[in-house]
């Protein structure tokens, strides 16, 4: 991956200044310090910073095709480029590269806006044709490479981070509203907004279209869709298919000419592409582990195990709760966003300990609990009938709007923790709370969900929700980003989705066995004692442990939290009081921090130069 910037005119044609498109690319080096290339045609402008991956020699972009008349940059990966080539060639087309991205431009030559049902990866792309002055940005199916966009002046800014596109003169700085209730309601803010007013997010799966004089057309060319009907192959159908598309789709993910690795968590889901790698795809690979904490939150007897099983040649690093707080503030300028959990810090440290390897990039297993049935929610759904009776006609009125089922409840009792926020938000803000609310209305397509089983309906809002915007951008992108950093999700690979979308619930979750199809299919693979281990989420250090400590204070002062209006004084002083208290301690994802959202909302609108 890289980082790509650009500038098109909408309504006519000025020229576009190159010096503000190099000032973008300086501000997202960190996506790219191997080196940087800008294009300025009459109608559009773009910038690249790259990462290089493959054809290290030629592989510079902006690239175009034979006449000129298509120009492309793109931030990612086509995972499934060298199909494509020999298909392309067999067309007739000539390939001038041997970098993967060049396949976008004669497949755009060849079927049109219908290129990108081709692709295989993670890509934020704009691509520029000239002979209509047409300009197409576009990201990948399921949210992977970020993308934003804001519109002034009469014209369209982009790039693959907001900061670059705060170098555009005229670009306001005031704070999305918005975004703050969804991090308080939901596990993260949900594209297209961010925590920016007027800078927006493009969807996964979705394609901006701009044509001069014409307002921007978002089109929307995949979507996860759960069929309601199953069908039941059996069990042993499922094992063996999900090993080898596992095997192709891991696979794929380690084709570069750079050295690549791979994490080790200790759970499972990581474990499994470590152990495939190491099994089957063995070569010299890198892998690489964060400690945090002690006791419960030690996971380093497991990650063990599994450096054991695949002989990789390993980095480690311990975090120490301190560390976690001195680096808040620059995870906070890398996220673009404010945050609810401090892991994020904990992936930055983890991000800057393969940036001192040879590796450049690195494959995870995110991904796998969103589609294998593996959060507690999942298991907690199980008992639905006797939650029913529990629900207020307010709650059920509001999960009708939000998930399209009354009796369906995600993660939080939306009516009841409302209260809570009426009184975190200040009094200016609180008189507003109608006008930016998070729950005004829902932020999936309702309909994509009618008819589902109540796993289908989870796993497909935890899509949404969860891994797109969350786990896969502050937390993913923007934390490998930090350190020039390449991240890699075989658990994601469209072709992979396709099936695994089809397999019976019942193998997805067997009880309270979340995730046994992915267990059988790495019996003999995976050691056994990762196998049987209980679940246990990634987690780092509160606001509850921080609050005793002197670092970081000054982010809740008073006068600052005056300041931005955003946040009731008052009752901030009364959380700080409990938090101090020597025997609280927050009960990890169950319960919501508020103070590190006042805190690290300060942070970004401190960092940023943020109004409301």
């Amino acid at each position: 991956m890289c980082g790509i910037c650009g500038i098109y005119n909408q309504k006519d044609r000025r020229p576009i200044d190159r010096g503000i498109l190099e000032r973008m690319l300086e501000r997202i080096r960190h996506r790219g310090p191997d080196g940087s290339q800008t294009l300025v045609l009459e109608q559009v402008g773009l910038g690249f910073n790259r990462l290089s991956f493959l054809d290290l020699q030629g592989g510079m972009q902006p690239i175009q095709n034979e006449d000129r008349t298509l120009s492309l940059i793109c931030n990612g990966e086509i995972f499934n480029y060298r199909e494509l080539k020999a298909e392309l060639t067999g067309k007739g087309h000539v390939f001038r590269t041997e970098t993967d991205v060049e396949v976008i431009l004669h497949l755009y030559e060849e079927y049109g806006t219908d290129f990108v049902n081709h692709l295989n990866g993670q890509f934020a792309i704009a691509l520029y044709d000239d002979k209509i002055r047409q300009l197409l940005l576009v990201r990948d199916q399921i949210g992977i490479a970020p993308l934003f966009y804001t519109i002034v002046d009469s014209r369209v800014v982009f790039a693959s981070e907001i900061k670059a596109i705060l170098e555009y003169p005229g670009v306001e700085r005031r704070l999305n509203l918005k975004a703050v209730d969804q991090l308080m309601n939901f596990p993260g803010i949900v594209s297209p907004v961010t925590f920016f007013e007027g800078i927006y997010s493009l969807e996964g799966g979705h394609m901006l279209r701009i044509l001069p004089e014409q307002e921007p057309e978002n089109l929307e060319y995949w979507d996860l869709i759960y069929d309601p009907v199953e069908e039941d192959r059996g069990e042993a159908y499922y094992v063996e298919k999900l090993r080898e598309m596992l095997k192709e789709a891991i696979s794929r993910r380690l084709v570069a000419d750079v050295p690549i690795g791979f994490y080790i968590s200790g759970g499972l889901d990581s474990s499994v592409v470590a152990c495939y790698i190491g099994k089957y795809l063995l070569n010299s690979y890198y892998s690489f582990s964060a400690e945090i904490g002690s006791g419960e939150l030690d996971e380093s007897h497991f990650q063990k195990i599994v450096r054991d099983c695949v002989k990789s040649t390993h980095y480690h690093t311990k975090v120490a709760e301190e560390e976690i707080w001195d680096n808040l503030a620059q995870v906070i300028y890398h996220t673009e966003a404010a945050v609810k959990e401090s892991y994020d810090v904990a992936a930055f440290l983890l991000s800057a300990l393969v940036e001192g390897s040879p590796a450049k990039a690195v494959l995870t297993g995110q991904g796998s609990d969103e589609f294998f049935y593996g959060y507690a929610g999942y298991m907690v759904d199980q008992f639905r009938s006797m939650q029913r009776g529990s629900m207020s006609p307010e709650e059920c009125a509001c999960n009708e709007l939000l998930w399209g089922d009354p009796y369906f409840r995600y993660e939080r009792i939306h009516p009841e923790i409302r209260e809570i926020h009426r009184k975190v938000y200040s009094a200016d803000v609180r008189g507003e709370i109608d006008r930016f609310s998070a729950w005004a209305k829902s932020p999936i397509n309702v309909e994509r969900v009618k008819g589902l089983s109540t796993q289908k309906r989870r796993s497909y809002i935890d899509y949404k929700l969860r891994l797109s915007d969350h786990l896969l951008g502050e937390h993913g992108d923007r934390m490998f980003f930090s350190h020039s950093v390449e991240g890699r999700h075989p658990f994601l690979d469209v072709d992979l989705l396709s099936f695994v979308i089809t397999i019976p619930d019942k193998y997805k979750l067997d009880g309270v066995n979340e995730k046994y199809i992915l267990k059988k299919a790495s019996e003999g693979i995976v050691p056994d004692e990762i196998l049987r281990r209980k679940k246990f989420p990634f987690q780092a250090p509160g606001m509850s442990a921080m609050i005793k400590r002197a670092e970081g204070r000054e982010f809740l002062d008073e006068d600052l939290i005056k300041k931005y209006r955003i946040f009731d004084v008052d009752y901030v002083n009364e959380m700080k009081q409990i938090y101090r208290q020597s025997d609280f301690k927050l009960m990890g994802a169950y319960e919501i921090d508020y103070l590190l959202i006042v805190m690290t909302v300060t942070m970004l609108c401190e960092r940023y130069s943020l109004s409301i």
